[in-house]
C-alpha cells in the first residue's frame, strides 16, 4: 500500500507523541526479571493508566509505524512490519495482563510480563534490521539527510543490545533501551520527514532499498 507524503509524515508525529503520552501516564518501569509480587504492586491502583501505556507505546506507535515502513521495500519492509505485528501483539498481551493479570496470581502477572518483555526483545531486534538496511543503502546511494541515516546506524547498534538483553530477560543489557528508546524517537520522525522533494508517495526508504 503506498501513503502520500503528508500521511506517512503525520504518522510520524503520531509515532512520536503516542510515545512520549504514554511514558507519561505511568512512568514507573519494573525490571525485566521483576517478581510477580513486584508488577501486581506497580499495578495496584494504576490498571487504567498502564492500558492507556500499552495502548499508546504499542497500539498507537504499532500503527503509525506501520505507515511508515511500509514505504520501504524487500527485508526493511519486512523486518518493518514484523515489529509492528509484534508490537500490537504487545499492546493486547499488555492490555489483558493490566486489565485481569493484576486481579488474578502474581505468577499469571509474571508470565505474562515476562512473554511481553520477550517480545519486546524480537520487536527490537527486528527494528535494527530495518533501520541498519535502510540507513546503510541511503548512504551507500546519497540519499537523504547524513544524519538521519547515520542516527539509523546509531539506532540499529544500541536497539540491538537492549534488544538481546530483553529476550534474554538480562538486567545487564535491557537497560541500554533508555539509550535506544531516545535515538528511536529521533529516527523514526526523522525517517517519516526525510523525503525527496518529488511528486508522489515515494519516500527515502523505499527509493533507498532495493527490492
Amino acid at each position: 500500500m503506498n501513503f502520500d507524503r503528508r500521511t506517512v509524515r503525520v504518522a510520524g508525529i503520531v509515532y512520536l507523541f503516542a510515545w512520549i503520552v504514554g511514558l507519561s501516564v505511568w512512568p514507573t518501569n519494573p525490571s525485566v526479571r521483576a517478581s510477580g509480587t513486584q508488577i501486581a504492586a506497580a499495578l495496584h491502583g494504576h490498571v487504567p493508566v498502564a492500558i492507556a501505556q500499552y495502548v499508546c507505546t504499542q497500539g498507537i506507535a504499532g500503527i503509525a509505524l506501520a505507515v511508515i515502513v511500509s514505504t520501504f521495500t524487500g527485508w526493511a519492509r519486512i523486518t518493518g512490519l514484523s515489529a509492528v505485528a509484534v508490537s500490537l501483539t504487545q499492546c493486547a498481551l499488555g492490555v489483558h495482563m493490566s486489565g485481569w493479570s493484576s486481579a488474578g496470581s502474581a505468577d499469571a502477572a509474571q508470565t505474562v510480563f515476562a512473554l511481553v518483555n520477550r517480545l519486546d526483545g524480537v520487536k527490537m531486534l527486528l527494528l535494527a534490521v530495518a533501520a541498519f538496511l535502510v540507513s546503510v543503502s541511503a548512504l551507500r546511494n546519497h540519499i537523504g539527510p547524513v544524519w538521519v541515516h547515520l542516527t539509523g546506524l546509531a539506532l540499529a547498534l544500541t536497539i540491538s543490545i537492549s534488544g538481546i538483553g530483553y529476550l534474554l530477560l538480562s538486567t545487564t543489557l535491557a537497560p541500554a533501551a533508555y539509550v535506544a528508546g531516545i535515538v528511536l524517537l529521533v529516527w523514526v520522525p526523522a525517517t517519516a520527514w526525510a523525503r525527496r522533494d518529488i511528486t508522489g508517495p515515494v519516500s527515502v526508504a523505499r527509493i533507498a532499498v532495493p527490492a
